[in-house]
């Protein structure tokens, strides 16, 4: 009995030398690791600072400081995240299809092909000491297509408990929004040509307008591009000036011409029908973007004279027909005054008041400026009574004349104000026919 006591006895010891040695093999350094994994502190909050909402311009970045709560988390591009929850996307109008592939991994975390985080760093005081606690993260905005997104944004970190159980922590939602860049965002619209005097003997502003564009979601809500994003406006050339201070109120900028300038000697000397030049105007937006245009500028002088020598025998046989018209349209032409004059306008309401003469039985009495697609013509309906026998002469003072304005105003514009109206084309057209043999 007493020596089976002893064998027992001896078993158990031997457990208990093999258990010690057993845990005397175990690597120092992994009790370490275990024990430090224990003190690591876990993330148990995210606070946002300062942003209470982000809007940027498509292909820019922006900054976001943020606390992790406790102090002494270590963050890195690796362990934080984007999570975007209730993304809308606005396209251009008329709507076309999406660039954006659908997110198909359903997961707590739903990343956005619209944001990507691209640094990490600690956030540092005026004095460049970190700031315990605090990070900034920078986030790059992309994407393919002319479009405006809006979402609701969290910031969500990873991190692993001693347990080896991964967790995620978040912030409070942001909202942010990504708009066009300056260039999708807004259309120049302007004239060809313009009057380089007015009605009243001044030099006449050239005139761009900077319309804004329209952007539809999936459920057919609309947003309007904001023209208070741009935020500078400016242009080179040495005959003109730019004054932009029309922009935000108003959506136009004007090139206003330098009086006495070298360029406009020959036109109102009369030497030359018409003077052109360019203009490069560039638009900036907040995040830098631009918009830039080589504006062709071409004036022309408040009276146009236009002279056709026209046989007698054409008139003759044309007397009686009602649609036969002498299309000055060529001439007209010398002056900057094309058919595709207002083609990049989408305002240009005219207005034509004509003052016929009749002498020696020949006459104007009708003058149409409106061609086909609503383009520029100038066409006279002649009246002949009676047949011509003879050649003749129409003097200046007998000029046909026709008074004509091409105008437009801003996108929003009262189409009924003439406050707001731009007198773009105010001329006096003297039209002289000659009969010839």
């Amino acid at each position: 009995m007493l020596m089976k006591r002893m064998i027992y006895t001896t078993k158990f010891i031997s457990v208990l030398v093999f258990i010690a040695l057993m845990l005397a093999a175990c690597n120092k350094d992994e009790w370490k690791d275990d024990v430090d994994a224990l003190k690591q502190p876990m993330p148990t909050g995210i606070v946002i600072m300062d942003a209470v909402s982000v809007t940027a311009v498509k292909g820019t970045s922006f900054q976001l400081r943020f606390r992790v709560n406790p102090s002494g988390v270590a963050v890195t591009e690796g362990n934080l995240e984007l999570d975007l929850q209730n993304s809308d996307t606005y396209l251009l109008v008329p709507p076309t299809r999406s660039a954006f592939s659908a997110q198909s991994r359903a997961s707590y975390v739903t990343p956005s092909d619209c944001y990507k985080i691209t640094g990490v760093e600690p956030d540092r005081n005026g004095s460049g000491e970190i700031l315990d606690g605090q990070w900034i993260v920078t986030i790059k905005t992309q994407g393919e297509g002319n479009f405006r997104n809006v979402s609701d944004l969290y910031l969500v970190m990873n991190y692993t408990d001693a347990a080896g159980v991964a967790h995620k922590v978040s912030s409070p939602v942001l909202p942010v929004q990504i708009v066009p860049t300056a260039d999708e965002g807004v259309e120049f619209r302007y004239s060809l040509v313009q009057t380089l005097r007015t009605a009243h003997g001044e030099l006449n502003p050239y005139i761009l307008y900077t319309d804004v564009n329209t952007y539809r979601n999936a459920s057919g809500g609309e947003w309007v591009y904001d023209i208070s994003f741009i935020t500078k406006a400016e242009s080179q050339g040495e005959a003109m000036t730019l004054d932009w201070l029309t922009l935000h109120e108003k959506q136009y900028v004007s090139l206003i011409p330098k009086e006495g300038h070298e360029l406009w000697t020959s036109l109102e000397e009369g030497k030359e029908k018409k003077v052109s030049t360019a203009s490069q105007v560039a638009i900036t937006d907040f995040g830098g973007t631009q918009k830039i245009i080589d504006l062709p500028i071409t004036y022309c002088p408040r009276t146009v004279i236009i002279r056709r020598d026209m046989p007698i025998a054409e008139l003759n046989a044309n007397r009686d027909d009602i649609d036969y018209v002498i299309d000055l349209s060529a001439e007209a032409a010398e002056y900057g005054l094309t058919a595709d004059m207002a083609s990049h306008l989408t305002r240009r309401p005219t207005s034509i008041d004509f003052h016929g003469v009749f002498i020696d039985n020949f006459g104007i009495d009708e003058i149409n400026t409106v061609g086909e697609d609503n383009t520029f013509v100038l066409q006279a309906s002649p009246f002949i009574p009676d047949e011509l026998t003879a050649g003749f002469i129409t003097a200046d003072a007998d000029a046909a004349i026709a008074n004509y304005i091409l105008h437009s105003f801003p996108q929003y514009g009262n189409p009924l104000d003439k406050d707001t109206f731009q007198f773009l084309l105010d001329m006096e057209i003297r039209i002289l026919i000659n009969g010839v043999e």
